[in-house]
């Protein structure tokens, strides 16, 4: 994850693009929720009605055609975890609309998105989303010549932050070899606990 620093005007655009997808987000939620119980539509029916809804309802155009696909991916995705969270015996109910408040993020999956390395200062680099503009990022960590960028999420957290994260797919053979227990140092070494108030813990205190 990267911090960001977008410009005045490309803040207020990735502001609007966050807006308008949470908008088709919603709308994907209200057609899902109002089709009979035994017709209910599969993401990939309402990926087909994308094109009819951007007639429809113009605003919708405005956004990248992988970054909606995405959003209505998004919808299907939290549908699925609550469906296993039901099958596990909890109590929920049904996805909620979201508020401006709620909604974060958009992802641009595969593309619809380039990253620049070379036309910022030492240690920045710029991300270009489509339809919004280039993002200047602190490139603190390079991406792996090896790594291949599947897609890439523009988020504002709550403190009014912007971030950009990267998905990546590697080849196995690129990753390093995991070293036999065996040969580990116990005394060299230590163990990580992840947690809820604190994240981390180490076996060593930290």
């Amino acid at each position: 994850r990267y911090h960001a620093y977008p410009t005045q005007e490309v803040a207020a655009g990735l502001e609007h693009h966050l807006d308008v997808h949470r908008q088709l987000y919603n709308h994907v939620r209200c057609d899902y929720e109002q089709a009979p119980e035994a017709n209910k539509p599969s993401e990939h029916d309402q990926n087909n009605k994308l094109p009819d809804w951007k007639r429809k309802w113009p605003v919708f155009s405005k956004l990248h055609s992988k970054a909606a696909q995405a959003t209505v991916a998004r919808f299907y995705r939290n549908l699925s975890n609550l469906r296993k969270k039901k099958e596990k015996g909890y109590n929920v109910g049904r996805l909620k609309r979201q508020a401006p408040t709620d909604y974060r993020s958009v992802t641009y999956n595969q593309s619809g998105f380039d990253l620049d390395e070379k036309r910022g200062q030492d240690r920045f680099a710029y991300v270009r989303f489509s339809k919004i503009g280039w993002v200047k990022s602190r490139y603190h960590r390079p991406i792996p010549d090896h790594a291949t960028i599947k897609e890439v999420t523009f988020k504002k957290e709550t403190t009014g932050e912007w971030f950009v994260s990267f998905g990546l797919e590697t080849d196995d053979a690129d990753l390093p070899e995991k070293p036999d227990v065996e040969s580990l140092d116990a005394s060299n070494s230590a163990g990580i606990d992840l947690g809820i108030p604190n994240y981390i813990h180490t076996s060593d205190g930290k």
